[in-house]
């Protein structure tokens, strides 16, 4: 990865700024994902207000969690209820970017170097230029913001969050409500905010320590055939089902064996399943448990955890670019 940071660097980098002092908060009236079977609710009849997060500087101090030199993660415990989360992206961004390597100050030096010394080759070609700026905008990942809201209180929750994207999930607990474990897997590095014990805790990405294996693949839900072409049927009676009844056959067979992967994941079945969003317009926050009777206060950030494979900055995009000796490019 670090050499192809290097690489893409010698062509440049376009990105907006955005966050410059702050990140937008979750608006009350947003639907909340839920389990499958539960009604949802408006985000602001579960919590009163929304975390700021300051591009200024971090709430707190980074807490760095080593991975293991096996794939061993925490699994529920007796007692626990579970909740199982896939989600490809998150909602708004954070002032949270990194690199996934461990960055110096002399490697970003170098790709600085590099971008002025052939700055003006890119500007002779400017679809070489755009396609470039893509590249190395992407090798500088951007997290979003995933506000996981815990009500249950009947018993500690245990926590499977998964996504493809970076995303910071920021954990809200209820009065009453407490944490079993939390292991993020992502293919993108993830982050936690107000998450729980290093020792029942695990953040695994795709580029994470060991290898590429400990991440592992969301499992596919088994949806019959009928049930899909049916749905397809909703929006568009004349649509012809020939060209995808095979990959969507293949995809049931392969959803059959989604609960036992889960249970092989968390240690037990599921007692919430999260997997789409209430309204189509993506996850921004996630019910686990009940609405309660009155909604509580956010909690402020007081803990965050980073994977310790990546470098991390904090702060607005371009000062990130800057960070990792890309700013020549903008």
């Amino acid at each position: 990865m670090r050499a192809i940071l290097a690489s893409v660097a010698l062509f440049g980098v376009a990105g907006c700024d955005g966050l410059a002092s702050g990140s937008s908060a979750i608006p009350a009236d947003t639907l909340l994902a839920v389990g499958e079977g539960q009604d949802t609710a408006a985000y602001g009849q579960v919590v009163s207000g929304s975390v700021a997060l300051n591009a200024a500087s971090p709430p707190v101090a980074f807490e760095t969690l080593a991975a293991g030199p096996t794939c061993n993660k925490p699994k529920a415990r007796p007692g626990a209820k579970a909740a199982y989360v896939y989600t490809y992206g998150g909602g708004v961004h954070v002032p949270l970017q990194h690199v996934s390597f461990r960055d110096t100050p002399e490697q970003a030096e170098q790709r600085r170097a590099a971008v002025r010394n052939l700055k003006g080759l890119t500007q002779q070609n400017a679809m070489t230029k755009e396609f470039s700026a893509f590249q190395a905008g992407n090798a500088v990942e951007w997290s979003s913001r995933i506000d996981v809201l815990v009500t249950e209180t009947q018993a500690p929750v245990f926590l499977y969050l998964s996504s493809y994207d970076p995303i910071l999930w920021n954990i809200q607990l209820a009065p009453g409500a407490s944490l079993d474990g939390v292991v993020v897997n992502s293919y993108d590095a993830s982050s936690v905010a107000n998450g729980t014990d290093a020792a029942r805790t695990a953040l695994v990405s795709f580029d994470n320590s060991p290898s590429s294996k400990c991440y592992v693949e969301p499992p596919i839900r088994a949806i019959p055939v009928a049930d899909r072409i049916a749905a397809a049927r909703k929006m568009n009676p004349d649509f012809n089902p020939g060209p995808y009844r095979q990959q969507w056959e293949q995809d049931y067979r392969k959803g059959q064996m989604f609960n036992a992967e889960t249970r092989r994941l968390i240690g037990k079945l599921p007692d919430w399943i999260v997997t789409r969003s209430a309204d189509g317009n993506g996850i921004n926050a996630i019910l686990i448990g009940p609405p309660p009777a009155a909604p509580f206060a956010p909690q402020p950030i007081t803990r965050l955890q980073i994977p310790s494979h990546i470098t991390t900055f904090w702060g607005s995009r371009r000062d990130a670019f800057k960070a990792f000796g890309l700013e020549e490019a903008i």
